[in-house]
């Protein structure tokens, strides 16, 4: 145990329990799979920010598809962050204070998110050569587009172009996740809640500003927003630590105020109010709105008949996040060029995106993710065994 750690946070977070910024659903990255059970998959888990996620991830997903259509889903990024504080921060805080280290947090991390993040960078970077091919998008050269890809894989942003990840430009945030976990298990750990308070004004002090002079707080996907994309990050990672270290209720009814939570993040993200300017509405949702939204929808439960559905659109949201950038392109052209019905197509886009990322979580991400978390079982085995017997004989 660590010698002056912070207390445990008040929550017992259940198996299960996971996020990802990612832009995956509310679990934990070390959650058993089992093809048999007696309860539902969504059974003992935080489901309202299950639900939450999935439906954020739709956002962002027709924000890019169709900007008109959900003109702030873009801030649905800041809710990601503050959750992934939140889950983190209940599930691994007593980890790491029972001795958990910074490699084995991060290894643990980098099996959650690596698989979809690959599929979806060669997703892209398939669509990115097909485009340039059929001269759809000559704007990146051939030699950028295999360099950069090579490095984007590595989960680096690209030194070449002024976007991070030019050919998946959501993945930025998910970069900025791996930051974010990295001083998780480093820094704020360490950190007293007092602390904590002063990392998300000194961001919030950083980002505001820079929200107000850019006119809305679309912010992080390109270099020179770096020292902004940090603070964006810090500030709602930090809001969910802090909620995490509050007390948690021994139980989560099922309530109205769970369908409501749920009703809550897809009128935030859609909405596009006339009498407020868009910075300010921006930085309501990321400072306020958001983080207010995890609090409560850590402490209540939708009812039974919503619970399936909230569970799956968390099951397939990371996959959604990750993927998605690759679909919108073949998708905008029944849109733009054929001009098929755009609410029509909004609904066919989004379906084939839970479609696909149905089949990525099914068939690559958990098989992938038991692969992976096994070679890590047997290596940790075999490190024991060699301590327990340096030598043969």
């Amino acid at each position: 145990m660590r010698q002056g750690a912070p207390h445990r946070v008040g929550v017992s977070p259940p198996d299960g329990l996971f996020t990802a910024s990612g832009p995956g659903s509310v679990r934990d990255d070390e959650r058993k799979m089992s093809t048999k059970t007696a309860r539902p998959p969504w059974h003992d888990r935080y489901v309202t920010l299950d639900g939450m996620r999935g439906i954020a991830a739709l956002a962002v997903a027709l924000f890019h598809f169709n900007i008109s259509q959900a003109p702030h889903g873009y801030v649905a990024v800041d809710f990601f962050f503050a959750l992934s504080g939140f889950v983190l921060c209940a599930s691994y805080l007593p980890r790491w204070q029972e001795g958990m280290g910074t490699g084995q947090f991060m290894m643990k991390r980098l099996v959650r998110l690596y698989p979809l993040f690959l599929v979806g960078v060669l997703l892209t970077t398939t669509v990115g050569l097909v485009r340039l091919h059929t001269g759809g998008d000559t704007s990146l050269p051939l030699r950028t587009i295999l360099i950069s890809t090579g490095i984007n894989a590595a989960m680096l942003p690209s030194p070449l172009t002024g976007t991070l990840f030019p050919l998946n430009v959501p993945a930025w945030s998910l970069f900025y996740e791996l930051v974010a976990n990295l001083a998780m298990v480093v820094l704020l750990f360490r950190l007293p809640r007092v602390a904590l308070v002063a990392v998300c004004l000194a961001s919030a002090w950083l980002f505001a500003p820079a929200v107000l002079e850019n006119g809305s707080g679309n912010i992080g996907a390109v270099w020179g927003e770096w020292p902004l994309a940090l603070a964006r990050t810090l500030y709602s990672f930090c809001a969910g630590m802090l909620i995490a270290r509050l007390r948690q209720p021994a139980h989560r009814p099922a309530t109205l105020a769970g369908l409501l939570c749920l009703v809550a993040i897809a009128v935030m993200l859609l909405a596009d109010p006339k009498w407020l300017a868009a910075a300010h509405y921006d930085l309501a949702c990321t400072l306020v709105i958001s983080p207010l939204l995890v609090w409560l929808g850590s402490r209540v439960e939708p009812s039974r008949r919503l619970a399936p559905a909230a569970w799956f659109v968390g099951e397939v949201s990371f996959a959604l996040y990750a993927v998605h950038w690759a679909l919108i392109e073949p998708m905008r052209y029944f849109k733009d060029d054929l001009q098929y019905d755009e609410v029509l197509m909004a609904f066919v886009f989004l379906g084939t995106c839970l479609a696909v990322a149905w089949f990525c979580v099914r068939w690559i991400d958990v098989p992938a993710r038991t692969l992976l978390s096994d070679m890590l079982r047997r290596r940790k085995q075999a490190r024991v065994v060699g301590t327990d017997h340096p030598t043969d004989g």
